[in-house]
């Protein structure tokens, strides 16, 4: 999950509260634009960008492991955002 989020932007993962999970990053709102984008639409609305973090809305309310699972998927999808000019 680190190297995923790392690859992406993201420096850092915490709770925030009991709901929600933040991925701090330095990112700008059109970069999380296009990594947004990758994802299907039924998640696009529990992911909110402010500046210096992305907030994952209802995540912190499953257990540890979905948690987990989820992110990696879903940050799996936004991989597809990266694009390698050679």
């Amino acid at each position: 999950l680190k190297q995923i989020a790392k690859k992406l932007g993201f420096s850092r993962i915490k709770l925030e509260g009991k709901q929600h999970v933040v991925l701090e990053t330095p990112m700008e709102e059109p970069a999380w634009n296009l990594l947004k984008d990758k994802l299907p639409g039924h998640l696009k609305s529990r992911f909110v960008f402010s500046k210096g973090k992305v907030t994952v809305r209802g995540l912190g309310v499953l257990s540890a492991d979905k948690q987990l699972e989820s992110l990696i998927d879903w940050l799996s999808k936004m991989e597809g955002a990266l694009v390698i000019n050679n």
